[in-house]
């Protein structure tokens, strides 16, 4: 499969078309998942970065629908 993120694994990009959070995560450093589970706690900034071009374009290219 060619994506445009590099060195992602199909592993890794099967995890983040099913949702598996904790599978995304676990190859992070710890300082990384913090911030990155900091974020998802907070909802306004995970509907900041949600509606960003970048989060559309990485939800269309995991198979994601736009909202509306």
């Amino acid at each position: 499969m060619n994506n445009d993120f590099g060195k992602i694994d199909k592993k890794t990009l099967d995890a983040a078309r099913q949702g598996d959070k904790d599978a995304l995560l676990k190859n992070l450093k710890e300082d990384d998942r913090k911030k990155i589970e900091e974020v998802l706690a907070d909802k306004e900034k995970l509907n900041k970065i949600l509606n960003s071009d970048a989060a559309q374009k990485l939800m269309k290219i995991l198979g994601g629908k736009k909202n509306g």
